[in-house]
C-alpha cells in the first residue's frame, strides 16, 4: 500500500474556484463604474424630455399669441373691447348684466385679458426612482462604491495569486 501512495502524484490545489472569482470581482467592478453612469444618463434623459415638454408648450403659447395678436389687430371692436375690460369702463349706453349667484366686483370676476391667451402648462413628469437592489444602492453613495470596488480588485487578486496550482514534481 505505500508503494502505491508514492506512485501516486502529490495532491495540488484545484484552481476551479479561481476563474468563477476573478469573474464575480471583474462584475463588481464593472457594476461599480456602470450603475452612476447608467443612473446620470437615466436622469439626462428625464431632463431632455422635460426640455422638450416645456419646448412643445411654449411654442403652442407662441402660437396661440400670435392668433390673438392677429385678431386684435384686425379687429377693431376687440380691441375696444379689451381697453374697457382692462381701463373698467363701460360703454355710455350700455350697462353690464348682472346674473345670478355672483356678486360683481369679486377678485374671481375680474378676469384679465391674457387669460383669454393661456395654455394649460405640460403635465408634471413622473419623479425620478434610482436603481433598486443592494449593488444599485451600494454603487449610489461615493464611500461604498469604493469599497466595494475595492473588494472586487480583492477578489480578482485573490483569484489570480492563490487560483494558481503547482505541477507536479517527479523524483
Amino acid at each position: 500500500m505505500d508503494d502505491q501512495r508514492s506512485q501516486l502524484p502529490p495532491r495540488t490545489w484545484s484552481s476551479a474556484w479561481s476563474i468563477p472569482l476573478m469573474c464575480l470581482g471583474l462584475g463588481v467592478i464593472a457594476a461599480c463604474v456602470l450603475v452612476p453612469q447608467a443612473e446620470a444618463n437615466k436622469r439626462l434623459a428625464a431632463e431632455r424630455d422635460k426640455l422638450k415638454r416645456d419646448l412643445a408648450y411654449v411654442d403652442t403659447q407662441i402660437s396661440v399669441n400670435s392668433e390673438f395678436l392677429k385678431n386684435v389687430g384686425g379687429d377693431a371692436s376687440l380691441a375696444e373691447r379689451l381697453a374697457q375690460r382692462q381701463m373698467k369702463v363701460i360703454r355710455e349706453g350700455s350697462s353690464v348684466l348682472e346674473l345670478r349667484g355672483r356678486h360683481v366686483g369679486s377678485k374671481r370676476e375680474e378676469m384679465s385679458p391674457f387669460m383669454l391667451v393661456s395654455v394649460a402648462p405640460p403635465p408634471a413628469p413622473a419623479p425620478y426612482a434610482p436603481p433598486a437592489g443592494i449593488l444599485g444602492s451600494l454603487c449610489r453613495d461615493a464611500r461604498y462604491q469604493l469599497y466595494v470596488s475595492g473588494l472586487g480588485m480583492l477578489m480578482v487578486a485573490t483569484g489570480l495569486v492563490l487560483g494558481a496550482s503547482a505541477t507536479p514534481r517527479r523524483v
